[in-house]
């Protein structure tokens, strides 16, 4: 491994990766809709993982009043690789089914994955 692989594995491990979003949109009759989502990718020391995403939709409209709410957890291992000078997070779930993001540490508790910053907590 190299010195930059080596580096984002203490990084990433034992750490939790933590995403939210919120959009909605009303209209002029108060009718309307909100969508939440949170999304979390825990990266163990043994380098197992765990990637969560949470939902929660709700739209309104002709006092009608429609909410749902969904789940979803996939288990699987995480790694670091290098490849052209760019570090990327791979995550290999347990379908075999993968993803590989670019990954850079941004500062204390701050993460990029993709084209996304992320929070990064230590797992307690």
């Amino acid at each position: 491994m190299s010195y930059l692989v080596d580096q984002m594995v203490n990084t990433l491990s034992n750490k939790v990766l933590r995403l939210e979003r919120a959009n909605s949109d009303r209209d002029y009759s108060g009718g309307g809709w909100y969508e939440e989502i949170k999304y979390a990718i825990y990266l163990y020391s043994d380098f197992s993982a765990v990637y969560l995403k949470e939902s929660f939709r709700s739209v309104s409209g002709g006092g009608l009043y429609a909410p749902s709410e969904s789940s979803q957890k996939d288990t699987g291992r995480w790694n670091v690789s290098e490849e052209y000078g760019r570090i990327y997070l791979e995550l290999i779930f347990d379908d075999n089914s993968r993803q590989k993001l670019e990954t850079e540490n941004l500062g204390t508790g701050i993460q990029k994955l993709g084209d996304q910053i992320w929070n990064r907590y230590l797992i307690s």
